[in-house]
């Protein structure tokens, strides 16, 4: 029974004190960097969908037969661009009949002028009651609505692009009539486009006061685009959530509309003590980093975490100035156990 009992030689000594058992006291390579004070970001990583700030579904002001498309998916165009065009043919012949019917109206008028005893040539010296009356009474008013109506509808049977952007969910083929068609394409500016995603009302002070938005698609997790708040929705949700809006630039087109991506939000907390978390290890429920000492070996502290981001800690309390933390080669070292510092 003696035999199998087991001794605690360290007992009621702090974590600090205890030397872990090792298999050898060979010195464990290290890398190791000094502890300075930097510019720390905090961040608040979230999930997010793109939408494009400026997009719309092009449609045909007037019914027909599609004669040609002068775009495929994918292009971009400039504003003002011709994108499809109709068959022309009714529209021309109702602006040709509108035309002569503003020309018998014209006559119309000039003859309702000599009835009241007026001349075509006085029509500046007229009375504007007058003009109208005869205006009325010839049909020419109702002839130049007509006219200008005619000439509009012939404008109509091409699509412009309304602004610069790319073309997408192209609708229209060739020879298909427009009565039956939802739209003929979308267009899209994607130059600039929004990010929504949701934050816990907790986070509402963080956001606020957060100096950029950074995105990461997740097909692209190495290619990050900037970007800043730009709106906050004034409401909770039943979770809990508040939904945020940010402006991304997005000029080299690498991102596109309906994307999912990763938010990273990011706030300036001014010069912090910094160390990368690869150098901070959790032991007995507590975050510990490892100093190397001037004698050789790793020494344990215990720190404390004032904030974080995907890189770094801000330490608040257990490290110094100048002190040498080993940020690689130290998940298992053990306090007091020799070590080579790596030349970096």
């Amino acid at each position: 029974m003696i035999s199998c009992q087991q001794t605690r030689p360290n007992e009621g000594q702090s974590v600090s004190e205890v030397t872990l058992p090792q298999a050898d006291d060979q010195p464990t390579e290290v890398e190791v960097m000094e502890v300075g004070e930097a510019l720390f970001r905090q961040e608040l990583i979230a999930n997010g969908r793109l939408s494009a700030i400026q997009k719309a579904d092009l449609r045909f002001r007037v019914d027909g037969t599609i004669e040609r498309l002068h775009v495929t998916e994918g292009d971009r165009v400039q504003a003002g661009q011709l994108l499809a065009t109709l068959n022309d043919e009714t529209q021309q012949q109702a602006l040709r009949h509108a035309m002569l019917r503003q020309q018998k109206a014209v006559m119309d008028y000039e003859d309702q002028l000599l009835r009241l005893g007026y001349r075509a040539a006085d029509t500046a010296a007229l009375d504007e009651e007058v003009k109208q009356i005869a205006r009325l009474r010839s049909g020419l008013s109702d002839a130049m609505l007509e006219w200008h109506k005619a000439e509009k509808d012939v404008h109509h049977t091409k699509l412009y692009a309304p602004f610069a952007g790319k073309i997408a969910n192209l609708k229209a083929k060739v020879y298909n009539t427009t009565a039956g068609l939802e739209y003929v394409c979308s267009l899209i500016d994607d130059r600039e486009l929004h990010v929504e995603f949701a934050v816990l009302e907790q986070e509402l002070d963080f956001i606020k006061h957060a100096k950029s938005v950074r995105v990461t698609a997740f097909s692209e997790q190495d290619r990050a685009y900037e970007g800043k708040v730009a709106s906050i929705n004034p409401q909770v949700d039943k979770s809990g959530m508040v939904m945020v809006k940010a402006v991304i630039n997005n000029k080299d087109g690498g991102l596109i509309d309906g994307m999912g991506v990763s938010v990273v939000v990011s706030r300036d907390f001014g010069n912090q003590l910094t160390v990368p978390k690869e150098a901070v290890l959790d032991r007995q429920g507590r975050k510990v980093v490892f100093t190397v000492t001037d004698h050789g070996t790793a020494y344990w502290n215990y720190v404390e975490i004032s904030h974080e981001n995907s890189t770094h800690y801000a330490i608040k309390k257990g490290l110094e100035l100048g002190d040498q933390v080993i940020y690689s080669g130290n998940f298992n070292l053990a306090h007091d156990k020799p070590v080579a510092v790596m030349a970096p």
